[in-house]
Protein backbone atom coordinates (compact mmCIF):
# COMPACT_ATOMS: atom_id res chain seq x y z
CA UNK A 1 0.00 0.00 0.00
CA UNK A 2 1.31 3.56 -0.58
CA UNK A 3 0.50 5.95 2.12
CA UNK A 4 -0.99 8.71 0.90
CA UNK A 5 1.88 11.66 1.68
CA UNK A 6 4.80 10.83 2.90
CA UNK A 7 6.57 14.16 2.51
CA UNK A 8 4.94 17.46 3.00
CA UNK A 9 2.23 18.69 -0.18
CA UNK A 10 3.59 21.57 -2.64
CA UNK A 11 1.43 23.96 -0.37
CA UNK A 12 4.55 22.96 2.29
CA UNK A 13 1.75 21.49 4.43
CA UNK A 14 3.43 19.29 7.07
CA UNK A 15 0.42 18.95 9.31
CA UNK A 16 -0.66 15.39 10.75
CA UNK A 17 -4.08 16.58 12.06
CA UNK A 18 -7.37 14.97 10.34
CA UNK A 19 -7.98 15.83 6.98
CA UNK A 20 -4.11 16.62 6.34
CA UNK A 21 -1.18 14.21 5.60
CA UNK A 22 -1.48 10.26 6.75
CA UNK A 23 0.72 8.95 9.43
CA UNK A 24 2.21 5.39 8.93
CA UNK A 25 0.22 4.41 12.46
CA UNK A 26 -2.75 6.37 10.97
CA UNK A 27 -2.24 4.08 8.07
CA UNK A 28 -1.91 0.65 10.22
CA UNK A 29 -4.82 1.22 12.08
CA UNK A 30 -7.09 2.16 9.35
CA UNK A 31 -6.06 -0.49 7.36
CA UNK A 32 -6.35 -3.29 9.88
CA UNK A 33 -9.83 -1.69 10.62
CA UNK A 34 -12.97 -2.87 8.97
CA UNK A 35 -13.53 -1.12 5.85
CA UNK A 36 -16.36 -0.46 3.70
CA UNK A 37 -17.11 -0.04 0.48
CA UNK A 38 -17.96 3.23 -1.46
CA UNK A 39 -20.36 3.62 -4.38
CA UNK A 40 -19.01 7.06 -5.18
CA UNK A 41 -16.85 9.94 -4.13
CA UNK A 42 -18.32 13.32 -5.85
CA UNK A 43 -15.74 15.76 -5.03
CA UNK A 44 -15.47 19.45 -5.37
CA UNK A 45 -12.38 21.01 -4.14
CA UNK A 46 -11.19 19.96 -0.47
CA UNK A 47 -15.05 18.78 0.17
CA UNK A 48 -15.86 15.01 -0.54
CA UNK A 49 -19.02 13.85 -0.67
CA UNK A 50 -19.24 9.88 -0.08
CA UNK A 51 -22.19 7.78 -1.26
CA UNK A 52 -22.56 4.66 0.32
CA UNK A 53 -25.08 2.05 -0.18
CA UNK A 54 -28.09 2.19 1.65
CA UNK A 55 -26.74 5.05 4.50
CA UNK A 56 -26.52 8.30 4.07
CA UNK A 57 -24.14 10.39 2.39
CA UNK A 58 -21.33 11.28 4.47
CA UNK A 59 -19.01 14.65 3.98
CA UNK A 60 -15.52 14.46 4.72
CA UNK A 61 -12.63 16.74 3.73
CA UNK A 62 -9.09 16.56 2.43
CA UNK A 63 -6.21 19.01 2.32
CA UNK A 64 -5.08 18.74 -0.97
CA UNK A 65 -7.47 18.30 -3.92
CA UNK A 66 -5.39 18.01 -6.56
CA UNK A 67 -3.90 14.58 -5.26
CA UNK A 68 -7.06 13.43 -4.14
CA UNK A 69 -9.00 13.77 -7.42
CA UNK A 70 -5.62 12.52 -9.34
CA UNK A 71 -6.04 9.46 -7.27
CA UNK A 72 -10.29 9.44 -8.05
CA UNK A 73 -9.55 9.79 -12.23
CA UNK A 74 -7.06 6.90 -12.49
CA UNK A 75 -8.72 4.17 -9.63
CA UNK A 76 -8.89 0.80 -11.42
CA UNK A 77 -10.14 -0.71 -7.90
CA UNK A 78 -12.96 -0.25 -5.30
CA UNK A 79 -12.76 2.67 -2.98
CA UNK A 80 -12.90 1.78 0.46
CA UNK A 81 -13.20 3.81 3.79
CA UNK A 82 -12.10 3.22 7.34
CA UNK A 83 -15.01 5.32 9.09
CA UNK A 84 -13.41 4.88 12.47
CA UNK A 85 -10.27 6.47 11.17
CA UNK A 86 -11.72 8.50 9.25
CA UNK A 87 -9.34 7.27 5.76
CA UNK A 88 -10.16 6.58 2.86
CA UNK A 89 -8.24 4.38 0.27
CA UNK A 90 -8.37 4.90 -3.50
CA UNK A 91 -6.82 2.42 -5.13
CA UNK A 92 -3.69 1.91 -3.14
CA UNK A 93 -3.15 5.53 -1.84
CA UNK A 94 -4.72 6.02 2.09
CA UNK A 95 -6.02 9.50 2.28
CA UNK A 96 -6.42 11.28 6.20
CA UNK A 97 -10.14 13.11 6.45
CA UNK A 98 -11.37 15.30 8.47
CA UNK A 99 -15.75 15.85 8.91
CA UNK A 100 -15.35 19.47 9.54
CA UNK A 101 -13.81 21.86 7.17
CA UNK A 102 -12.76 24.00 10.06
CA UNK A 103 -9.38 21.28 10.42
CA UNK A 104 -8.05 22.65 6.96
CA UNK A 105 -7.03 25.72 8.27
CA UNK A 106 -3.87 24.36 9.91
CA UNK A 107 -2.76 23.89 6.40
CA UNK A 108 0.15 26.60 5.13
Amino acid sequence: MIVDERTPTSSGCGSYDPGHLLHWAHWKQASAAECVAVLDVIQSGSSIEIVLAGEPSLRWYHHDPLALATALAGTHGPILLSRRHQALRVDGYWFNCATDVRALAACG
